[in-house]
């Protein structure tokens, strides 16, 4: 299957989750939103073999770990947890190599960008016009590539620099 026929996939799983959750299909909910959430972790965007999709998915725990260890307060063992995570986190990116590692920041900032989209639809009143906002926004999250990403943190990063 290639890379247009997994998107087409995922974008027709996502448009029957949105249609049934919002109430304008028909069947179970449950195995729709299973289903696109299933396309969506499915379409990597480049055909990795298993060892690399095992690599990059170890990564993107790991990174979570880091970034859940490293919040304000917790004390000396916290610290120490997270500065052992780090250290697993630099082996990963040894053994897997730059282009696994910006694979997993990508995966994961997806993922927290979906989670984000889908709170904030589920929190709304779902009329009509939230139900395609929510499809089109998960549609270009689902677009992104490594260098859209690179761009946009970049971009942000000089106006934090250039308002602080």
């Amino acid at each position: 299957m290639s890379e247009h026929d997994d998107a087409t996939a995922a974008e027709a799983s996502l448009r029957k989750a949105v249609e049934q959750l919002s109430g304008e299909g028909t069947g179970d909910d449950s195995r729709a939103a299973h289903e696109a959430v299933q396309a969506l972790s499915d379409s990597a965007g480049q055909a990795w073999t298993p060892l690399q999709e095992a690599q990059i998915r170890a990564m993107v725990e790991q990174i979570r770990k880091v970034r859940d260890l490293n919040r304000p307060g917790g004390g000396w063992w916290r610290r120490r947890r997270e500065w052992r995570a780090r250290g697993r986190l630099v082996d990963l990116m040894m053994v897997g190599g730059p282009e696994l590692l910006n694979e997993a920041e990508l995966r994961h900032w997806k993922s927290h960008a979906m989670v984000e989209l889908l709170l904030e639809f589920a929190g709304s009143a779902m009329k009509k016009d939230d139900t395609t906002r929510a499809l089109t926004q998960m549609e270009t999250l689902n677009a992104v590539t490594y260098e859209d990403f690179q761009q946009a943190k970049k971009m942000l990063a000089d106006r934090k620099a250039a308002t602080g």
